[in-house]
């Protein structure tokens, strides 16, 4: 990937699986980055590392439930940087603490406050850190940002219907935040991963997918890294899934070729 010309990234939930994966293929690209998750520490090593490799990186402590912490974390990698052009909106969560044996936890069962943390982190923090960023873009008339969904926001998933809900939710936030900023040359798009490995080389059998196999986070890393590119201006509003064809189709249709 390239086109990149001295541009700066902000990532959230950066220490993470797709996280890590992403900041690293930044890296590789000459991207700046401004690692950002709940740990500093975590943060800081994961920068001290992307600047071994001699592109610029800063760790921040960012908890995107708090508008004073996202806040704080913004005014700070912009007073570092000077700008932020590419903002991924990766941090995430989809686990209740309390979740039962079996995983599930049927809407009709859900404590009120499992639902409404699940979707402060996923959706309201997509927007809290938006709201933060945006207005630098507007000032330097130019960003890229990337939204991170799911498949189960576009297919739903029982059992999870508030996560089903938030990444529902982030699509429909694109596509809105697509058309209030196009004419500002700030492009907004989603990508929505699959089942994603948890280890960035633990490629495993998956019969749900076409493909037969799970999805690794620097495959996630990469549909990031294009629509993040300078030269993929011209794509807005849109939904890119990353799950193997999961979501094209019934699997189970005898096809086995």
């Amino acid at each position: 990937m390239s086109h990149f010309e001295s541009r700066v990234a902000l990532v959230t939930g950066a220490t993470g699986g797709i996280g890590t994966a992403l900041c690293r293929q930044f890296a590789e690209a000459g991207v700046a980055v401004a690692v950002t998750d709940l740990n500093a520490e975590a943060c800081e090593k994961l920068a001290t590392e992307i600047r071994s490799s001699g592109v610029s990186a800063r760790g921040y402590a960012m908890d995107v439930c708090s508008t004073s912490s996202v806040r704080a974390a913004v005014s700070q990698a912009l007073n570092d940087f000077g700008k932020i052009d590419i903002l991924v909106n990766n941090a995430g969560v989809w686990i209740h603490p309390d979740i039962n044996e079996h995983g599930l936890h049927p809407l009709y069962e859900m404590p009120e406050e499992d639902w409404l943390h699940v979707i402060d982190v996923n959706l309201s923090g997509t927007i809290r850190v938006s709201q933060a960023v945006i207005p630098s873009m507007l000032a330097s008339g130019y960003g890229r940002i990337i939204n991170l969904s799911s498949i189960s926001g576009i297919s739903g998933l029982p059992g999870f219907a508030d996560y089903a809900a938030a990444k529902g939710g982030i699509i429909a936030l694109t596509k809105t935040m697509a058309m209030e900023l196009a004419k500002k040359n700030i492009t907004v798009n989603t990508v929505a991963p699959g089942m994603v490995a948890n280890r960035s080389n633990a490629i495993s059998p998956n019969s749900g997918t076409w493909v037969g196999r799970n999805c690794l986070p620097s495959e996630v890393a990469r549909a990031i890294l294009f629509l993040a590119d300078d030269d993929s201006g011209y794509i807005t509003g849109s939904s890119l899934p990353v799950d193997g064809g999961r979501t094209i189709g019934p699997h189970n249709t005898g096809w086995d070729k």
